[in-house]
C-alpha cells in the first residue's frame, strides 16, 4: 500500500499544492469545502489538510525551506543520516497518522529504502535540542500554514500533535 501511497508523489504534491495555492489565492477555497474532508467522509484535520500527499507538499514546499532557513534550527539538520526527503516523507506520515489519517504511524519504507523510526528520542538522541529550538520549530509550521490559508483549528491541531514529541525531541 504505502509503495502505491508514494508513486508519483512528487507530481501529486505538486498540483496539489499548486491547486491549493491557486484555490486561496482566488478565494475558491471555503470554509464548507475545507470542512468536508477528503471525499470519503474522513472530516479529520488529516482529510482537511490533503491526507498524506498535501501534508508532504505543505512540508516539502513551505516548512522545510523556512525551517533551514532560520539559523538557529538549521544547524540540527547539518549531520543527519536521513535525507531530507525521507524526513519529510516520515514526518508527513507521522502527521497525517495523529490528525486522524490513514498513514501508518511508524515503520513504514520509504522509497529510498529508509524505515521510518518510532523512537523520537533515538531519533534526537545527541542532538541536545532546547525547549526554546522545539517552540521555534513549532512556531514556524504553524506561520507557514498560516501564510497558505490552513484554518487556526488545523493549525492548533497540528501544534498539539507536534508538542506531544517534545519529550522525546529536547534535551536528547
Amino acid at each position: 500500500m504505502f509503495d502505491r501511497l508514494i508513486t508519483g508523489t512528487r507530481q501529486i504534491v505538486t498540483a496539489s499544492a499548486l491547486a491549493a495555492l491557486l484555490a486561496l489565492v482566488a478565494g475558491v477555497a471555503t470554509p464548507h469545502a475545507a470542512a468536508s474532508g477528503d471525499g470519503d467522509g474522513n472530516r479529520s484535520a488529516a482529510a482537511r489538510l490533503g491526507g498524506f500527499p498535501g501534508i508532504l507538499g505543505f512540508l516539502h514546499g513551505f516548512v522545510v525551506p523556512a525551517e533551514l532557513a532560520d539559523p538557529e534550527i538549521a544547524p540540527f539538520f547539518a549531520n543527519l543520516t536521513e535525507t531530507p526527503g525521507d524526513i519529510e516523507i516520515c514526518l508527513a506520515m507521522l502527521l497525517d497518522h495523529d490528525l486522524g489519517g490513514s498513514s501508518p504511524h511508524n515503520g513504514a519504507i520509504t522509497p529510498t529504502g529508509h524505515q521510518c523510526r518510532s523512537s523520537m528520542s533515538n531519533i534526537h538522541r545527541g542532538l541536545n535540542i532546547p525547549d526554546r529550538i522545539v517552540d521555534k520549530f513549532i512556531a514556524i509550521v504553524g506561520e507557514q500554514a498560516a501564510l497558505v490559508g490552513v484554518a487556526d483549528s488545523d493549525i492548533a491541531a497540528v501544534a498539539k500533535a507536534l508538542e506531544s514529541y517534545r519529550g522525546g525531541v529536547r534535551n536528547k
